[in-house]
């Protein structure tokens, strides 16, 4: 393993050994646990901006989480995490509206809705992202349109089908046209009769039919004018000059929010380094009761441990390890809870997890764990337009079979429900995540429909395809409605089983 250097335990000065491959650290002397983002702020970040340059997403995202488990705000870990979702190595690459088409829109949305409750003052930036990517989607349409129009077949398969259809809203314009004769009719017939019948009143016979042809000829010439203006000869090349020119706007439109984006990183919120929680640098060792001996069971092996012999440190004979009495001293559940609701989620599962080494049944210890996995603060606080990554769900099973095997009885029903509560919210997350994939496909379906409709030369794979997904469209929003309902209802229940845990409601 590789050894990064030596520090000094600032509860007893005692020489702290850190591990590369550890990310909580145990003084050997006094057993108090460190976090090696408290030594290696600055260092990690380096790292992670280095992982993020060398494309490394994985690793450069693993570290930026780190900081902001020590420190919920700071804007460059936050704009790391957001680099790496967008797979990218700087906001400046976002000038191309390309960057997208990689991008998974579903979990890039629910990143920045949670980077928006870490740090509000930052949303504006971020959201604007969010707008370049519906920007980008728009800008595909347009141009996937005005590609299928540099064909020459294609153009002429368009110019074929708009004369067509030019030339059957003329006819109809004209039949509509047609009735409007009958009076015409009318007057030329009455014109007639006078002119035939009445000698003494032949001259307004003539005139009733002169009036009724020269009207009929002026009616005649201003439909055809209004009709041939209301339908216009148009073509492929003016269609493909429209697409361009809604293309170039949305480009403009782009170019600005991009703009706009760079002026709010260069005024962003500088990372500053959290501070220590004040009630843990007052903490000494006088605070602790030194003959009071807990059993205490390892995380690691599930052994109990040994107090030594200057009742400072619980020891595992079995797997080696150290723990600090002052972990276990101190209101470890109020400084858990601490954590928890200033976004410290890593910190508040580890606290929790002490506490369960004193208390293995602890009800609060083992929702604490669950709810921060999700980064939630309390039951109450879950919803369903939550996201849950495969990741997430992994180490849920994980902390739901713990809590079932070890919580006490009548904890358990609790834990199974909120199984349940969170496999739903999971199954509703993935639901989500196909529904976006499926609108892309399908806005890429009626671009292509869009062109070959005028031509009247629709293809027939392309309509079932555009039914096919139509259909997975309708039948993922109908399970996600049922799954909503049944989430909300089941959160009630949840949430009346245990009103008196303030993690619960």
């Amino acid at each position: 393993m590789a050894v990064l250097k030596s520090y000094t335990c600032s509860k007893c000065g005692g020489i702290l050994n850190f591990d590369s491959d550890q990310e909580f650290f145990d003084c050997p002397f006094c057993g108090n646990k460190f976090d090696i983002v408290d030594f290696h702020e600055d260092e990690i970040m380096a790292q992670a901006e280095e992982s993020l340059k060398q494309k490394a997403f994985s690793s450069a995202r693993e570290k930026f989480s780190s900081v902001l488990d020590k420190d919920p705000t700071d804007f460059e870990a936050l704009k790391g995490l957001v680099l790496c979702e967008l797979k990218t190595v700087k906001l400046e690459d976002l000038v191309s509206p390309r960057i997208f088409d990689s991008v998974d829109d579903a979990a890039l949305k629910n990143l920045i809705a949670r980077v928006n409750k870490y740090s509000p003052d930052d949303a504006e930036l971020f959201n604007k992202i969010l707008i370049l990517q519906e920007l980008s989607t728009k800008l595909k349409s347009y141009q996937g349109r005005s590609k299928a129009l540099t064909s020459d077949q294609t153009r002429a398969k368009v110019d074929e089908g708009l004369a067509r259809a030019r030339a059957r809203r003329i006819e109809a314009a004209n039949e509509d046209f047609h009735a409007g004769y009958v009076f015409v009719v009318i007057g030329v017939i009455i014109g007639t009769l006078i002119f035939v019948f009445a000698e003494e009143w032949n001259g307004l016979g003539i005139l009733i039919l002169g009036i009724s042809v020269v009207a009929a000829m002026v009616a005649e010439s201003s439909h055809k004018e209004s009709v041939l203006q209301a339908n216009p000869t148009r073509n492929s090349r003016q269609m493909k000059t429209q697409m361009d020119s809604q293309f170039n706007r949305l480009i403009k439109m782009y170019a600005t929010e991009y703009k706009k984006i760079l002026e709010l990183s260069s005024t962003a919120t500088a990372r500053i380094p959290v501070e220590k929680d004040p009630s843990e640098a007052k903490e000494t060792f006088n605070e602790i009761d030194p003959d009071h001996q807990e059993t205490v069971i390892c995380s690691k092996c599930a052994a109990q441990l040994i107090l030594d012999k200057k009742k400072r440190v619980y020891q595992c004979d079995h797997c080696g390890v150290a723990y600090g009495i002052s972990l276990f001293f101190g209101m470890p559940m109020e400084k858990a809870l601490n954590s928890m609701n200033t976004g410290r989620y890593s910190e508040a599962e580890k606290r929790f997890e002490n506490i369960l080494m004193v208390e293995p049944e602890s009800f609060e210890a083992f929702l604490g764990q669950i709810l921060c996995v999700g980064r939630w603060s309390k039951v109450s606080n879950i919803s369903a337009t939550d996201d849950l990554s495969k990741e997430d769900l992994s180490r849920l099973n994980e902390l739901f079979s713990a809590a079932k095997e070890r919580a006490l009885e009548a904890d358990r029903a609790f834990f199974e429900e909120l199984e349940k509560l969170t496999e739903m919210l999971g199954k509703i997350s993935f639901n989500r995540g196909k529904l976006d994939e499926l609108n892309k496909e399908v806005e890429r379906l009626e671009s292509e429909a869009r062109v070959y409709s005028m031509a009247e030369t629709a293809s027939f794979g392309n309509h079932l395809q555009k039914r096919s997904r139509y259909d997975d469209i309708e039948r993922f929003e109908k399970e996600n409605r049922y799954l909503t309902h049944d989430f909300h209802a089941l959160k009630r229940k949840i949430v009346t089983m245990k009103t008196d845990s303030v993690l619960v409601k």
